[in-house]
């Protein structure tokens, strides 16, 4: 049986004609030439995305807060601005089969500009979890989410890989590299199939001539393994990148935080997995406890993580019962409203104001929803106080 041609994204974050894109166009081209599936792919230079002032998020971006933050709210930008490309960005990833990451490596990570953007549209915005609760829900025929907005493209079967190339040839110095760029793809549930950091290329276009062009090949290599999985659903894809030793079982990394306690525990730096220092043969190793509702890669650990923000949301609504509105009001306007000005901006005095970096934050709903939005996205119940305006959460 037919389908329609698999969907192919580069994401380029370093510079035009750069090492990245050059990397980046060579796992494209192997993917477009080592599979007999069609193939169509196109690629994104994110550096030149353009992104409104304090924008409102998309009009299908998921409200976790449903409907009580208006912060979380669709809408335009209070702002009038040539061009806005978050939609468009947002279609490409979402729509994606697979999407390539191709990355330089600044002060140990990648540029700002990749979390900038996805900040924007991803994240809380495209959370695979939520989504999948909503949809649950409405297929449950709650009322309550029959006009709440979700992207169910989200939930698509999608395989990632990550290029990174930097200019030391010393690890110690690009070691966020890779553990930034999974809390870009996490949230949308994708699998990563195959990852590398290549070091020691300072120059523009050095990836092509140093080392006989080892970069390039490691990145027809990656574009290979990214078209072997195509199609595959998350727990169906398989990881086909290096394994260091200690590697965690769920983001194949081994960067772990020590816990401590009589049992030596660690947990995963990039992804929540726990585990304890054991020693073995003589050499003290990780040993990785299995257990998937700990990582947040698997969508079990996604579940329970939006668990966790509802309790903790009920934690603050039952805090907030020793307050009153007008209380805490008082206190935030004694520590925002200081009179202490912002530092002029030579993009905000063509307004001829000043403009406060969080105005649009005003008409914010009030705390005492809290309740009843922690009870509603985990028991399906709502709270009967609805939003009033006045107060920021």
């Amino acid at each position: 049986m037919s389908h329609r041609p698999f969907r192919v994204l580069g994401l380029c974050n370093g510079s035009i004609r750069g090492n990245s894109e050059i990397l980046l166009k060579a796992a494209l081209q192997e993917i477009q030439t080592s599979t007999s599936e069609p193939v169509t792919a196109s690629w994104i230079h994110v550096p030149s995305v353009v992104i409104p002032r304090n924008p409102k998020p998309l009009a299908s971006a998921a409200d976790v807060s449903l409907g009580n933050v208006v912060s979380m709210k669709a809408g335009v930008s209070s702002e009038d601005f040539f061009a806005d490309d978050r939609r468009a960005v947002l279609d490409a990833i979402l729509d994606a089969d697979a999407i390539i990451f191709a990355t330089p490596v600044y002060s140990h990570q990648p540029p700002g500009f990749l979390k900038a953007v996805t900040d924007r549209i991803l994240g809380p915005f495209t959370d695979a979890a939520f989504v999948q609760r909503v949809l649950e829900r409405k297929k449950a025929g709650d009322p309550k989410f029959k006009n709440h907005p979700v992207d169910s493209r989200v939930l698509n079967p999608r395989v990632v890989g990550f290029l990174a190339v930097a200019g030391s040839s010393q690890m110690e110095h690009v070691t966020m590299a890779l553990p930034t760029l999974h809390q870009f793809v996490y949230p949308i549930h994708g699998k990563v199939v195959d990852q590398v950091v290549l070091n020691g290329y300072a120059s523009p276009g050095s990836v092509i001539y140093k080392n006989g062009g080892k970069a390039i090949e490691r990145a027809k290599q990656l574009g290979r393994h990214v078209a072997s999985q195509l199609g595959k659903k998350f727990d169906d894809a398989e990881y086909l990148g290096p394994q260091p030793d200690g590697a965690c079982p769920y983001c194949h990394l081994a960067k772990f935080d020590f816990l401590g306690g009589p049992n030596n525990e660690i947990g995963c730096l990039v992804c929540g997995a726990k585990g304890n220092l054991i020693i073995k043969g003589g050499l003290i190793t990780p040993f990785w406890i299995h257990e998937s509702s700990w990582s947040c890669i698997t969508m079990e650990g996604k579940r329970l993580h939006v668990d966790h923000i509802q309790e903790a949301s009920m934690e603050e609504a039952k805090a907030l019962e020793s307050f009153s509105p007008a209380k805490v009001e008082d206190v935030k306007k004694s520590l925002l409203d200081t009179g202490i000005p912002t530092t002029p901006l030579p993009s905000q005095s063509r307004h001829g104001a000043d403009i406060r970096p969080y105005e649009m934050s005003k008409g914010w709903s009030r705390f005492g929803n809290i309740w009843g939005l922690s009870n509603c996205l985990r028991y399906g119940r709502h709270s009967p106080a609805g939003p009033t305006k006045g107060s920021e959460l």
